[in-house]
């Protein structure tokens, strides 16, 4: 059994790959650049090809011999054009099974990705593939673009989210449930909200992530509108929809949990806490690179 995964360079797509290959499936991971996509697979047998989204036929060759395919791209004006393409191709290459990457607030809100991962998902159900939407939660990797530290090593942890709680996920746990479904002969023939364990706060991140680094690190409420500004200034086109998410948070919308993680993988998904002590190295490096940004300012 072969599947194609794209996104491996990404933070979904490697997880998915390498959950994929552990179970013993055969992966071959489409990139668009070879170099990059061995740095990501490096010590996963996982085959490599070339393709684009945007190239029907790399698309078409790379799916040649798959049973499955595992759909993800990063939000671009042509996002919802390039995914239904690659869900027709597929399906004219005889694939069996597609699972799409897509969104926890997927036609529920009128943020720009959730209005672009409806319409996929809708023409996706029309192809007439087996398929499975995803649809996670906040990722706890966003949590790392929150990090700050100061001309003092202060290190904080900021965003105007006040004691809201999130029912954040690990893309660890969301490659899981793509492999498990992709490497099966379950079929959701729907869609499935992914979280974490438990709802958690900022407050709750920041000690997890002190704890697991052994460094001080203090959550810091911003002021909305003054974040919202701060966006803006950065030309930040989903500025608004990126500042609407934390009124959400703020109000109480953003603390959903679904048991759907258990039941897809078998497994269930990992704390706040498990996932600090799994990426110390990224918690740091993000924590570094928080400081170059600000020397360069």
């Amino acid at each position: 059994m072969t599947v194609l995964v794209s996104g491996v360079t990404g933070k979904t797509g490697m997880h998915v790959a390498e959950s994929l290959v552990n179970r013993g499936v055969g992966v071959r991971a489409l990139v668009r650049d070879i170099e990059r996509g061995k740095m990501a697979t490096l010590g996963m047998a996982v085959e490599l090809v070339l393709g684009d989204f945007d190239d029907s036929q790399s698309i078409e060759n790379a799916l040649d011999g798959c049973e499955g395919v595992f759909i993800v791209s990063v939000d671009n004006d042509r996002q919802v054009e390039q995914e239904i393409n690659v869900a027709q191709v597929a399906k004219d290459s005889g694939v069996g099974h597609i699972v799409k990457l897509s969104s926890s607030d997927s036609g529920n809100r009128l943020y720009a990705w959730s209005v672009a991962h409806a319409e996929i998902e809708s023409a996706i159900s029309e192809i007439g593939v087996p398929y499975s939407f995803l649809r996670p939660h906040y990722f706890m990797q966003n949590y790392f673009s929150l990090l700050k530290i100061n001309n003092a090593g202060v290190v904080t942890l900021e965003a105007p989210a006040n004691d809201g709680e999130i029912g954040a996920i690990d893309a660890y746990d969301i490659g899981e449930c793509a492999a498990a479904l992709l490497s099966s002969v379950d079929v959701l023939h729907n869609h499935a909200l992914l979280t974490g364990p438990e709802t958690i706060s900022m407050e709750r991140v920041a000690s997890a992530f002190s704890s697991a680094i052994d460094r001080e690190i203090s959550y810091v409420n911003l002021d909305p509108a003054a974040y919202l500004c701060e966006l803006e200034a950065d030309n930040d086109d989903s500025a608004k929809d990126i500042a609407d998410v934390y009124e959400e948070v703020r109000a109480g919308t953003m603390a959903v949990y679904s048991d759907n993680v258990e039941k897809i993988s078998g497994s269930k998904p990992r704390s706040i806490e498990t996932f600090a002590t799994s990426n110390i190295d990224a918690i740091n490096a993000a924590i570094v690179a928080s400081s170059t940004v600000r020397s360069a300012t």
